[in-house]
């Protein structure tokens, strides 16, 4: 009796799961292809950042009330501080990927990152 170590399914499902692996490796250590920074204060967009090419820290204070900064520098975006009592846009940390975004309910400030990041396939 010959035992054989692999059948023509098996070669064909560790070759499905291979390609998963890579596919899967390649959208999570890729980042987006020039992701933009939008920046609205009470749904008006006031200014648009290219990240990958930020090279030096920029500062922004929106004319809002309570008053807020945001910093972009290495290609990350983020609140820095902020005069509201929660501060829950400064504890969402730095943006740097397509579909991320920070808001500051009181100041009426959203930071959007837009690219083509890709988190999930839906069918």
């Amino acid at each position: 009796m010959e035992i054989k170590l692999f059948r023509k399914w098996d070669i064909a499902v560790i070759a499905l799961i291979a390609a998963a692996a890579l596919a899967f490796a390649y959208m999570s250590f890729s980042k987006s292809e020039n992701p933009q920074a939008v920046i609205t204060v009470d749904g008006e967009v006031i200014e648009t950042i290219d990240l990958s090419a930020v090279r030096e820290k920029i500062v922004i204070t929106p004319g809002t009330d309570p008053k807020v900064v945001i910093v972009a520098e290495n290609g990350e975006i983020r609140f820095e501080s902020a005069e509201c009592e929660d501060k829950l846009c400064v504890n969402s940390g730095s943006l740097e990927k397509g579909g991320d975004t920070a808001v500051c309910l009181p100041a009426k400030t959203v930071i959007t990152v837009t690219g083509s990041d890709v988190d999930a396939v839906v069918y």
